[in-house]
């Protein structure tokens, strides 16, 4: 799917011209645009070779391959940022990652993405209300898709950490293998969102810092308010991790306890069992004349010997503060 949004610059008008119009909207120069590929068709892709004439190395990026990091790739007239989107379910601690590519010129913005993308999704609601950040130019349009991608890290922080204070609360009250399990994937989420965040923290720095020549100078301080924001959260996802670490940690100490109690309770029967075992494994040698064995209340009185001797280490291990 494809949607276009042009700006005129003169008139200070939106409108949604047709991918048939774009060359023609595009050859004016009059105009800001914003062109969004979501999932597109071969088709639909093809404009980013016969309408702008990208790099190929930047289409194959784009089309072919996902990018294991953020990335930006000067090309002169246009620059190529290779960014991530994450969505998370706290639900199911599932986490979920889309690669969102873009190219900035002086006259356009292209998104392309091969998911739907909520940081997106929420910029074309503030153009149906109203809210149209494409008056700003394209310097708008790329700090206001780089910001939506920073704000949705934000809310993915955010169930994160409530995820972890759930974990916490369950591992006070009933902790299960399931705890350690999901305290694991907390973990490996928090792991991979710093190895995706860190990459791009280097990329909006440089532009902060006005190291393209595309960026004017007067909008660097949004982007090093985008920066100052992400730096926020990488420290965050570090004192998380700390989190995380120490509830696994707490985890252990528990079942290790638990562990240890279990233990004294066996060896405590055990212990108490082993008098009675002894005697019986006495009286059932193929011996004559054992002790007792005469006598009418024989197995009542060695019954009450064993009872005796269960008794006293039972008092004896209270004594001591066994349990």
């Amino acid at each position: 799917m494809i949607t276009i949004y042009s700006y005129d610059i003169a008139a200070g008008t939106l409108s949604n011209p047709t991918v048939e119009e774009l060359p023609e909207v595009y050859e004016s120069g009059n105009v800001d645009l914003w062109i969004d590929l979501e999932a597109p068709t071969p088709e639909e892709a093809d404009i980013l070779r016969t309408v702008f004439n990208f790099h190929e190395l930047a289409i194959e990026d784009c089309i072919a391959i996902d990018i294991e990091e953020a990335k930006l790739d000067d090309y002169e007239d246009y620059l190529f940022f290779g960014f991530h989107s994450v969505f998370f379910d706290s639900s199911n601690l599932s986490f979920d990652i889309i690669e969102l590519d873009m190219f900035f010129g002086k006259k356009f913005v292209v998104t392309h993405h091969k998911k739907p993308t909520v940081g997106i999704s929420q910029l074309k609601k503030r153009l149906e209300q109203g809210n149209d950040f494409m008056a700003e130019g394209t310097d708008g349009i790329l700090h206001a898709v780089i910001d939506s991608l920073v704000d949705n890290y934000t809310v993915t922080v955010k169930q994160i950490e409530r995820s972890i204070f759930s974990l916490e609360e369950e591992l006070l009250s009933a902790p299960t293998n399931k705890t350690f399990n999901n305290l694991f994937k907390l973990k490996s989420i928090l792991i991979h969102l710093h190895r995706l965040i860190a990459p791009e923290s280097q990329v909006i720095e440089s532009l902060a810092n006005s190291e393209h020549g595309l960026i004017q100078e007067e909008t660097t301080v949004y982007f090093d308010d985008i920066h100052d924001h992400i730096s926020t959260i990488e420290g965050l996802l570090d004192s998380y991790m700390d989190m995380v670490k120490g509830t696994m940690d707490t985890y252990v100490s528990i079942a290790n306890v638990r562990l240890q109690k279990i233990m004294q309770i066996l060896t405590i029967i055990s212990t108490i069992m082993l008098p009675p075992t002894l005697i019986a494994s006495f009286y059932g040698m193929n011996f004559k004349h054992l002790p007792l064995e005469d006598l009418p209340y024989g197995f009542e009185i060695i019954s009450v010997l064993c009872l005796m001797f269960a008794g006293s280490m039972l008092w004896y291990f209270r004594k001591q503060g066994w349990f």
